[in-house]
């Protein structure tokens, strides 16, 4: 017979059960008090729950929503470019026919040459090169040009190969093209993608279209081989105020831009010149006393010296891009783009923020301090990127046209393997990857 006996259930006195029921009372009562001060956890559907502290930390500032963000916020600035009808929703997985481009040793190019046909800027280079090709049924991709004006441009389902829009690239080296076009071209590009200088980052369809740059009107060689900081100028801009159009390049009449000018070495020159010859400004007296005064900066300045500057203001036009990006390269100068909404030039190519800086419209007050902020070290390397981006994918129309093919051939992603564009590396010393500045 077993002689283990089971051990006594311990025993808690009425003083320990009081103090433990005490303890759990009081937790809860926090659990609850925490709750309702903060507001809650979650937001219910249906259930509204406010913090009615006075306290500025109750609404900091940091949460507070700045004028103009809202639902619409962007069309009502005027910023129409930020909702423009959007193209068709295509893809290279839905919208092109792989089949076309099998064994083929290099991508082939057919380019639509009609008499109402648009020119562009390397479409001469474009011929001359080993991409190019008369015969249509051995094209993998088919280019056909449209402009601003829908009347000057071919009807784009009338074309003999267009099979709706299928393989087809539509291109359009222009300024307003997408913005005054974009809802006929929504209803007649079909399956096609776009190659435009304006190509917006609300209908950009990315690994489809391909942005493209404007071309550049001046050219600054002699300029390349200063270092960065041996430059005359730390930051410049010389240009043309839009006054007419606020809803676009209006912002250039900012005072947030205009005061940068210290005369000394940042130089914003800009004229009226274009306003005066519509009437804008002689309609509006107090417009005209200070394009008056900004007359006498631009005339201070001419253009060419300025370009000998350490940064160079890319302030947008008529639309989100500019002639003044290719030139800004060109004299071996940093970048620094003001533009909303806006790709860059073969993105899916060129690494642009190992180069430039892209300011928003409403950040302009932030471009001084930040480019004051940078070391010596990391402008020249920014420098030395810029002028690689340059030499090896825009010094001249030849080497634009290898950049688009390239473009073109990174759509498939290696699905055609002789297909597969060769993106030039940058030296070693700059392959390494280089920590963004702390102020951005």
């Amino acid at each position: 017979m077993s002689t283990i006996r089971e051990a006594p259930e311990p025993k808690i006195s009425p003083y320990l059960q009081f103090l433990y029921g005490l303890f759990n009372f009081l937790l809860l009562g926090v659990m609850i008090f925490s709750f309702l001060s903060v507001g809650g956890f979650t937001k219910f559907p249906g259930v509204h729950i406010s913090n009615t502290v006075d306290s500025p930390l109750a609404q900091p500032e940091l949460h507070k929503v700045p004028q103009g963000l809202t639902p619409g916020g962007a069309r009502d600035q005027g910023k129409t470019w930020h909702t423009p009808d959007r193209f068709p929703q295509c893809s290279m997985d839905v919208c092109f026919n792989y089949s076309r481009c099998d064994d083929m040793e290099e991508l082939l190019v057919y380019q639509y040459d009609m008499e109402n046909s648009p020119s562009w800027f390397f479409k001469d280079a474009w011929k001359r090169s080993r991409y190019y090709t008369i015969d249509p049924e051995k094209a993998c991709v088919f280019l056909v040009t449209v402009d601003m004006r829908l009347e000057n441009g071919p009807l784009l389902k009338s074309l003999p190969h267009w099979n709706n829009g299928l393989n087809h690239i539509v291109v359009s080296i222009a300024d307003t093209w997408v913005s005054t076009q974009a809802s006929a071209g929504s209803n007649s590009i079909d399956m096609a993608s776009t190659m435009t200088s304006i190509t917006h980052q609300s209908t950009y369809r990315a690994g489809f279209d391909i942005s493209v740059p404007v071309p550049q009107r001046k050219f600054y060689p002699s300029l390349q081989r200063l270092k960065a900081l041996d430059k005359k100028y730390f930051l410049t801009f010389k240009g043309t105020r839009y006054l007419q159009d606020p809803g676009v390049g209006g912002f250039r009449s900012n005072p947030i831009l205009r005061k940068m000018h210290n005369g000394d070495d940042i130089i914003v020159a800009t004229t009226c010149k274009q306003a005066k010859l519509n009437g804008v400004s002689l309609r509006q007296p107090e417009v005209e006393a200070e394009c008056e005064k900004d007359q006498l900066i631009y005339n201070e300045f001419k253009f060419d010296d300025l370009m000998n500057s350490t940064f160079g203001l890319i302030p947008a036009g008529r639309g989100p891009s500019s002639f003044r990006l290719l030139e800004v390269l060109s004299a071996g100068t940093i970048p620094v783009v003001i533009s909303d909404n806006f790709v860059l030039p073969f993105d899916s190519l060129i690494e642009w923020r190992r180069c430039l800086f892209v300011f928003p419209t409403s950040q302009m007050q932030r471009i001084v301090p930040t480019l004051r902020s940078l070391n010596r070290k990391e402008i020249e390397l920014r420098r030395e990127y810029c002028l690689f981006i340059y030499r090896k994918f825009f010094v001249d129309d030849d080497k634009i046209v290898e950049t688009t093919a390239m473009a073109l051939e990174a759509r498939f992603f290696g699905v055609i393997p002789k297909l597969i564009p060769k993106v030039p590396l940058p030296p070693r010393h700059l392959n390494l990857e280089q920590p963004l500045p702390k102020s951005l």
